[in-house]
């Protein structure tokens, strides 16, 4: 386990991290900033299924009109984000247990992608983090971190 001060400080570090334990989404938000980080919060209260998952994932991360509402473009913007002039990116993508456990095969898709994502701008030599969050998500096999 490790702790997120230490994944920002790094590029090399991008990825898809389970945060453990209590959080304030504040703390993370004020922590990715000192870091000249761009912060977004993807609130997965409402996430039942992949239309929703990318609705909400393009609409907190202010994705360009023509974001076509599918996995590759939701791939091709975080791969692009020239709308977002940004040392690196931290995502946060809260209460997403909902999503994994009525929509296990879409949530795999989403942390494939993310983790694609995470390489791609890793090896740009830019920081992209994606955190998630929510309960039993240890079943998840991502690495953790604590805030």
């Amino acid at each position: 386990m490790s702790k997120s001060a230490d994944i920002l400080k790094d590029p090399q570090a991008s990825g898809v991290y389970f945060i453990k334990g209590a959080f304030r989404v504040s703390d993370l938000e004020e922590l990715a900033g000192s870091r000249s980080l761009t912060f977004f919060h993807v609130r997965g209260t409402e996430i039942d299924g992949k239309d929703r998952f990318l609705s909400q994932a393009a609409t907190a991360l202010a994705f360009p009109e023509y974001f076509g509402n599918n996995w590759d473009a939701f791939e091709d913007c975080l791969t692009d984000m020239s709308w977002h002039e940004a040392k690196g990116f931290v995502v946060l993508f809260d209460h997403i247990d909902g999503f994994a456990g009525r929509s296990a095969e879409d949530f795999q898709t989403a942390v494939a992608i993310l983790k694609d994502v995470a390489e791609f701008w890793r090896n740009r030599g830019k920081t992209f983090l994606a955190f998630l969050s929510g309960t039993g998500a240890d079943r998840w096999g991502l690495p953790s971190v604590m805030l």
